[in-house]
């Protein structure tokens, strides 16, 4: 039996993907609600739009059917302790709702509630609305991680809220390519770097399980570096959809980040991870390429974690004469790349290659393995 946080864990790293998958605000929103409620462990669940003069402007619930609804009647306005959470702008945990001074009670019909927890969605750092969770399962009342989790969670729902958003202003000006073009960029952005960052936060919370038993102690060190990568995840997608380059290679340089890549891998996979990293070639690129090599180098560990069942992998990075290159060789299974469907993968890896001007090489190794080999041209000599 998983612990309930590593469930909890777990649960987020898919909601995430869910969220950053549906386009639609509306079908969002009841999503939003829907997986909230799933992973914290409430009965009920709702996000309630906060208008410009403070009052709720939507309602959108989950776990209630719509006979009950129907018997309810009109949705909540945001008085009484909803009105309170709007007003004082954070966390709102309670093991009782009518014991809040502002309770107003309930309507006829409505089911009953007693324990609460809401939190603030924000969006372009301005309070969007509010997620609701009430009747706790399993317990009298939600717990600080369940709050944690549903702020996490409130992050991701902001950001796809932005996405949602800004999709539909393009529509509505009627740039169609513009808005092809930018689901497009989003989607491959998400794909290849949040989409990944997050398959190695599912990795992390299962071999955290593996240690669980015999060293909670390191199993609980996995699991806050989870939440803390998570974190991060939310950031990179606010900066992946306003165009900024990723955090990571922002604030660590490229040789860094590829360093903590490959530490990642050897920690989830149990994989040896070997690097050579020749000084001077990284700074061959140009600033604006780094952030795409990050990205091929993260979607192709991604894979080998995924398929090569590899136990040996070696990233190197050199110069050859004016062309920079990056070698990714893995001791896996490997496979045919003629072979192979294209997925949104290795479309991704072949377009970011051809948008630096250069070409990637993959092929497979005898008697085992694949070899991944990216290929820029640059201006300047070696040095």
């Amino acid at each position: 039996m998983q612990p309930p946080l590593v469930r909890q864990m777990a649960a987020l790293v898919e909601a995430g993907m869910s969220l950053a998958s549906e386009p639609d605000i509306d079908g969002l929103l009841h999503r939003i609600a829907e997986i909230a409620r799933e992973v914290v462990g409430a009965r009920y669940g709702a996000v309630g739009v906060i208008s410009d003069d403070g009052t709720l402007s939507r309602f959108v619930y989950a776990g209630i059917d719509e006979a009950t609804a129907a018997q309810i009647g009109d949705l909540p306005q945001g008085v009484g302790v909803l009105g309170a959470l709007i007003e004082e702008g954070r966390p709102l945990r309670l093991q009782e709702i009518t014991d809040h001074p502002r309770s107003s009670g309930f309507p006829p019909h409505h089911p009953p509630m007693h324990s609460f927890l809401g939190v603030p969605i924000i969006v372009r750092g301005h309070v969007f609305g509010r997620l609701y969770l009430t009747e706790k399962q399993g317990a009298s009342e939600f717990s600080k991680d369940d709050e944690r989790i549903a702020l996490t969670l409130a992050s991701q729902a902001g950001v796809a809220v932005e996405n949602a958003r800004l999709l539909d202003e393009l529509r509505e000006r009627g740039e169609a390519l513009a808005v092809l073009e930018e689901r497009e960029r989003i989607s491959k952005e998400l794909h290849d770097g949040v989409i990944q960052a997050i398959y190695s936060v599912g990795l992390a919370l299962q071999s955290s399980l593996s240690v669980m038993s015999h060293d909670p102690e390191m199993a609980k060190e996995r699991i806050d570096g989870s939440i803390a990568q998570l974190d991060d995840v939310v950031r990179d997608v606010r900066s992946y959809i306003f165009e900024l380059q990723p955090r990571d290679v922002e604030e660590r340089g490229l040789t860094a980040t590829i360093e903590e890549l490959a530490k990642d891998h050897e920690v989830n996979t149990l994989a040896t991870v070997n690097l050579a990293l020749v000084e001077g070639a990284v700074e061959m690129l140009e600033p604006d390429a780094t952030g795409h090599v990050v990205q091929i180098v993260r979607e192709i560990l991604s894979n080998i974690a995924r398929h090569a069942q590899a136990s040996h992998v070696e990233i190197s990075c050199l110069a050859d004469g004016p062309d920079f290159i990056l070698q990714i060789v893995d001791d896996g299974v490997g496979f045919e790349p003629s072979e192979v469907s294209r997925g949104h993968g290795l479309t991704n890896l072949e377009e970011r290659a051809r948008s630096l001007g250069g070409s990637l090489i993959i092929e497979s190794r005898e008697p085992r393995g694949t070899r991944h080999a990216l290929v820029v041209p640059t201006e300047g000599e070696n040095g």
